[in-house]
């Protein structure tokens, strides 16, 4: 019996062992990229035992791999940016490649081929020479890196608007202001920050997710249309992949303040010339910093934002005109006469009872701004039809159109406004 519970205890630790191992491969490899390729010759046979070396252009930490009997190796969970490549091997002439970009979630191939020398003799490559073409896996994605989310309009300084540059992503006219890719649903997108889950789990599909960001936090994202690898799964959507910014071995940061306000915008559609404008205000501002704890070896990057929104939205109600209160009036062309119960158009013959309630109109906008149900609310408007302008010491008029007695009519409405 014990024999039996130590095998299965064994058993369920190697399974945790497992699931936590795969989830940070996942996760790794979400916010890093790898460099895989193949070492030659100038006959093209592959060289083993060579030495492969990745440096970090910010950071100057290095990685190294050997390449294997038929040439190739592979340095997997580099972080995304610039880096500078040498490739050696006793008996040939070392070959560097300078400024190769990494962005997130790349499978980088990057061959070489040596030369016959020796390793005192260098070749200096340029980056901008290797072809960014994935020929490791069928993903179809695409990258938006610093430079466009830094120089593209954003007006509410929002990176996830740039998803729609990729192909196939489109805008949705849903109230969750998502994207559809590939006609999936908005619901359906993956998004993933700094490799880790960040969707909403009540809400999916919100860009940002649980959370947001901005341009000066953000290095870059890969928005994976189709094709995307196992690792990633969950949504059939796209798979929305962000890297935040970090330190280098150099101090950055910045202050900023972007300001919108009313005097430089355009007037709301309701908001004719004329009438006075209705203010505008938003403030966005932050700052950030960045460098180096320990040079080489610790970094650190801090950012924050807030916001600042004051607005005020001009609304159109139809009331009834000062006509439609002594029951006479014309609309579309034709005479009504409502004011007496043997009015012609008086179909019900009710009569048409205007009530002078001793309630103070602040009162009467108080209860009716207050938390109430909706209910409350119809049986109020089902018991008036409008509540005028304030008259007098600030009293207002209720026009009664019931055929439940005034008094009673009245009386509901004072209840409803908590007046004793």
């Amino acid at each position: 019996m014990l024999l039996h519970k130590t095998r299965g205890i064994t058993v369920f630790r190697q399974f945790l062992m497992t699931v936590v191992v795969l989830s940070a491969v996942t996760i790794a490899y979400a916010q890093t990229g790898n460099m895989v390729g193949t070492v030659t010759d100038a006959t093209g046979a592959g060289i083993p035992g060579a030495t492969i070396t990745a440096k970090n252009l910010a950071t100057a930490t290095a990685r190294t791999a050997t390449t294997d009997a038929t040439g190739s190796y592979s340095i997997p969970n580099l972080a995304a940016g610039g880096y500078e490549v040498s490739i050696e091997k006793e008996g040939f002439s070392l070959l560097r490649i300078q400024n190769v970009e990494l962005t997130v979630a790349q499978n980088l191939t990057l061959n070489g081929s040596l030369q016959v020398g020796v390793v005192s003799q260098s070749v200096e490559v340029a980056g901008s020479s290797v072809p960014a073409i994935n020929l490791e896996d069928a993903q179809i994605s695409n990258v938006v890196d610093t430079r466009r989310i830094q120089d593209l309009p954003l007006i509410t300084r929002d990176p996830y608007q740039l998803v729609l540059l990729s192909p196939g992503a489109q805008q949705t006219s849903s109230a969750l202001g998502g994207f559809s890719v590939n006609g999936q649903r908005e619901r359906n997108n993956n998004f993933l920050l700094d490799g880790t889950d960040n969707n909403d789990a009540s809400v999916p599909g919100i860009p940002g997710g649980v959370s947001t960001i901005n341009p000066d936090s953000t290095q870059e994202f890969r928005v994976i249309t189709n094709n995307f690898l196992p690792e990633f799964g969950r949504n059939s959507g796209a798979v929305v992949d962000i890297v935040t910014r970090g330190g280098t071995n150099r101090f950055h940061g910045d202050l900023y303040e972007y300001n919108r306000v009313n005097a430089l915008a355009a007037r709301d559609f309701f908001n004719p010339k004329g009438d006075p404008q209705n203010p505008f205000v938003r403030n966005q501002f932050g700052a950030s910093l960045g460098g180096p704890i320990v040079k080489d070896k610790t970094f650190f990057f801090v950012n924050s934002e807030w916001d600042r929104f004051r607005t005020t939205l001009t609304n159109s109600s139809v009331v009834p005109t000062p006509a439609f209160k002594s029951g006479i009036f014309t609309y579309d062309g034709q005479q009504i006469n409502l004011a007496n119960p043997a009015s012609a158009n008086n179909a019900l013959g009710l009569p048409l009872k205007v009530v002078r309630l001793a309630v103070p109109l602040a009162v009467i906008e108080q209860r009716l701004a207050s938390d109430v149900t909706s209910g409350r609310r119809d049986d109020l408007r089902e018991a008036a039809t409008q509540i005028a302008t304030a008259e007098g010491a600030g009293m207002a008029d209720l026009t009664i159109v019931n055929d439940r007695p005034v008094a009673a009519v009245a009386q509901q409405i004072l209840t409803f406004l908590g007046w004793p």
